[in-house]
């Protein structure tokens, strides 16, 4: 990643990762020796400041647990203007669906300060679920069910903007 620093593997960070569960769906419910498991998995990136770590259309087939420092998703709307859609912050995560379904990016990241992120590449994960059966389907059923609560509020924020403008 252009701009951003390897600093290898993402266990060394394990109980700081750790400390985020309360604020993270997807460590939710997670004990340090899992989280220790997880991070075998991933590795570990830094950034200075402002730095694009992806790209709107781009291939991806990774998902980033932001560590420290936030992280402003934005989408381009369909004149090419970007618009912010979300701040992403310390426990949460983004680059889910590319991860799991292969298709190019909905939305860029950039980092907002300095930020430090453990990324989980696809192949990891493959490997994950097939050495810690246990641990893998627990981070898929994590993974399906956020993914079904944002889009059951992009859902409702649909029905409320096309009701919005039915009445107009």
């Amino acid at each position: 990643m252009l701009g951003c620093k390897a600093e290898g593997s993402a266990a060394q960070y394990a109980t700081q990762i750790h400390s985020l569960v309360s604020k993270s769906p997807i460590l939710e419910d997670r004990s340090l020796d899992e989280i220790r498991k997880l991070t075998g998995y991933m590795d570990v990136w830094t950034t200075p400041g402002i730095v694009n770590i992806i790209n709107e259309g781009e291939p991806g087939d990774f998902m980033i647990l932001v560590i420290s420092g936030s992280v402003e998703v934005v989408k381009k709307d369909r004149w090419g203007t970007t618009k912010r859609i979300a701040v992403v912050h310390a426990g949460e995560t983004l680059g889910e669906m590319s991860m799991l379904d292969g298709e190019p990016r909905f939305a860029s990241c950039h980092t907002i300060d300095a930020t430090t992120f453990a990324v989980l590449h696809r192949d990891s994960f493959i490997r994950m679920i097939k050495e810690e059966p246990v641990l893998g389907s627990r981070i898929l059923l994590k993974l399906n069910q956020m993914l079904s609560q944002r889009l059951r509020q992009t859902g409702a924020k649909l029905v409320a903007y096309m009701e919005t403008y039915r009445g107009t």
